[in-house]
C-alpha cells in the first residue's frame, strides 16, 4: 500500500493526502480511515457501495485463454452511482 510505504520512509500521516476518484462508504474508505486516521482523503464521489462483478477474459486470436485465468473479479461503477457533479 502506498500510504504504508510513505510512512515507512518517515512521512507523517498528517502530511499525506490520499486522492481518489470514487470511494464506497461501507467499503475501503472505512478501513483506510481506521488504519490511517490522520491521512487526509480527497475524492470526487462517494457511494454507499460498489458492485462486485466477474469479468470474463476475451480470447485474443492465437493466444488462447487459460481456464484458471479466464476472468477476474472487478468492482464496477454503475449508472447512478456516486454523486459526481
Amino acid at each position: 500500500m502506498a500510504i504504508r510505504i510513505l510512512l515507512d520512509h518517515g512521512v507523517r500521516q498528517d502530511h499525506i493526502i490520499f486522492v481518489t476518484f470514487l470511494v464506497a462508504r461501507e467499503g475501503g474508505i472505512v478501513v483506510l480511515r481506521k488504519a490511517f486516521p490522520d491521512v487526509k482523503i480527497v475524492c470526487s464521489a462517494v457511494d454507499n457501495h460498489l458492485t462486485e462483478r466477474w469479468l470474463e477474459c476475451i480470447d485474443v486470436e492465437g493466444e488462447g485463454v487459460d481456464s484458471e485465468t479466464a476472468g477476474r473479479k472487478v468492482w464496477v461503477v454503475e449508472p447512478g452511482m456516486g454523486h459526481i457533479g
